[in-house]
């Protein structure tokens, strides 16, 4: 009994101790973080849980309409109609490529709140012609294109006031037209899947049809960091060569913030971090950047994106004179595709140099590799 009972007075102080220990803690962790839990006007509330809904829906919807799906395959009731649905979106459905949209989905209420939210902001240099097709390069990549989501894919800052006539497709990896129902919203977005048979398509729709790329991709995601803006684009002219195969001009976009959004974990070429994202790309066509970010509830840790400004400046255009009908990989169209980059190379460079002193903040260099 004895025994017995220094074991309970053990295990007390052993319960103690730890609560002391997690008090500690909480308090070091009061004194570091800096919560925003009162005292928030309801408009921020509503611009952080819009732009946490549209972050998260993806990842977060992907898992849980997958697992839904999976129910009603097995529930005799709901199995034939959801193969149906199925087969058609893996089968039969092509939007991805032919686009689909909704235009007031492009001007519903959510993309206000997320708008302000940062806040994200489009700037025009030059007036674009209606009557042409554009191929918008946008630069950096960041994490997820902030910039390039709601500026060109939402009404919310301007863009039909800005380009009348112009409609634009932001292009994404097919994948993500894979997933039943949530596809539906990105297809309604007008949102389409960056192939080049999309890109031929989109452009070929008539005068003012036009598309945009975030040209560095998933290799440029992992240069994302505040301080910096480094750019993928010394070899890739994908985007050059489907301007020249259907005469769309070229017009290069620079988004000033979107690589201060998350804070990253080094990842210099070579580390262990950086192989591994590089094989995940390999692999999976993606990868997930190490970056951490702020909380709902607090301004130091989460996954939430910090709140800095967004401008996407849009520059002029580099006009292609006709389509070029020869081969681009070789010989003349070779020569041609290496010279329209070399122009918006140097396109893209202006746009940095005559804005960064507004917008760049403490950046001062464009690296381009």
């Amino acid at each position: 009994r004895a025994h017995g009972g220094g074991g309970r007075r053990g295990g007390a102080a052993g319960r103690f101790r730890a609560a002391a220990g997690a008090g500690r803690w909480a308090a070091r962790l009061r004194g570091r973080v800096r919560w925003s839990i009162v005292h928030v006007p309801l408009r921020r509330r509503l611009e952080t849980f819009f732009t946490a809904l549209w972050l998260f829906m993806i990842p977060v919807g992907t898992v849980t309409t997958w697992g839904i799906f999976l129910v009603l395959m097995l529930w005799k009731v709901t199995a034939v109609p959801a193969a149906l649905y199925l087969a058609w979106i893996f089968l039969v459905d092509d939007s991805a490529s032919t686009g689909r949209r909704v235009p007031y989905l492009r001007r519903a209420f959510i993309w206000g709140y997320v708008r302000d939210y940062f806040p994200i902001e489009l700037r025009r240099t030059a007036e674009l012609d209606p009557a042409r097709n554009y191929v918008f390069g946008y630069h950096p990549h960041g994490v997820i294109s902030m910039g390039a989501l709601v500026n060109f894919s939402s009404d919310a800052t301007g863009f039909a006031q800005l380009f009348p006539g112009i409609e634009c497709h932001v292009l994404t990896l097919e994948s993500n037209f894979k997933t039943p129902l949530l596809r539906e919203w990105v297809l309604h977005q007008g949102i389409c899947a960056a192939g080049l048979r999309a890109c031929l398509t989109l452009l070929g729709k008539g005068p003012g049809a036009s598309i945009l790329l975030a040209v560095g991709g998933a290799a440029e995601s992992l240069d994302a960091r505040p301080g910096s803006l480094t750019l993928t684009l010394r070899k890739r002219k994908g985007f050059v060569r489907v301007a020249l195969r259907s005469g769309a001009s070229l017009v290069p976009v620079l988004s000033f913030g979107e690589n201060e959004l998350w804070g990253s974990l080094p990842n210099p070429e070579g580390s262990a971090l950086r192989r591994m994202q590089n094989s995940m790309k390999k692999l999976m066509k993606f990868t997930f950047p190490a970056v951490y970010g702020r909380g709902l509830f607090n301004y130091d840790f989460g996954w939430m994106p910090h709140r800095r400004r967004i401008v996407s400046v849009v520059g002029a255009p580099i006009h292609i004179s006709a389509p070029f009908e020869g081969d681009l990989y070789s010989g003349e169209g070779a020569r041609r595709v290496d010279e329209v980059h070399s122009q918006y190379i140097a396109a893209l460079q202006r746009v940095f140099q005559e804005n960064k002193a507004e917008f760049g903040g403490q950046i001062r260099e464009l690296v381009i590799k």
